[in-house]
């Protein structure tokens, strides 16, 4: 992953990653939806989420010794709900913007 965990996206060549995890994108011809990215998105907030609780686990049962690892994967699925929280913020405000104005 690269250094900021605040990244959204970020594409070189014919990879992309997307709150931190990558994956390969797909080709021009597919469109992807809108819902896919979101979905794409949460998907990637869960996935550092359950990363993390493991880490915890590994923590508690013995399995690691490395406080740092456990607290970076920690920090890392706190900034991505909070970044998730704050989209899904500014996406209801739009929402609420677009049907206050008169046609």
């Amino acid at each position: 992953m690269e250094d900021s965990a605040l990244q959204f996206r970020i594409q070189d060549g014919d990879r992309s990653e997307v709150f931190g995890r990558r994956r390969e994108i797909r080709p021009e011809a597919e469109e992807r939806t809108f819902g896919d990215m979101v979905t794409d998105a949460i998907n990637s907030v869960d996935d550092a989420k359950k990363t993390a609780d493991q880490n915890v686990e590994d923590f508690v049962s013995g399995k690691t010794e490395n406080v740092h690892d456990v607290m970076l994967s920690l920090e890392k699925a706190d900034i991505s709900f909070q970044l998730m929280l704050e989209i899904r913020n500014r996406v209801v405000e739009a929402y609420q913007e677009l049907s206050r104005m008169q046609i």
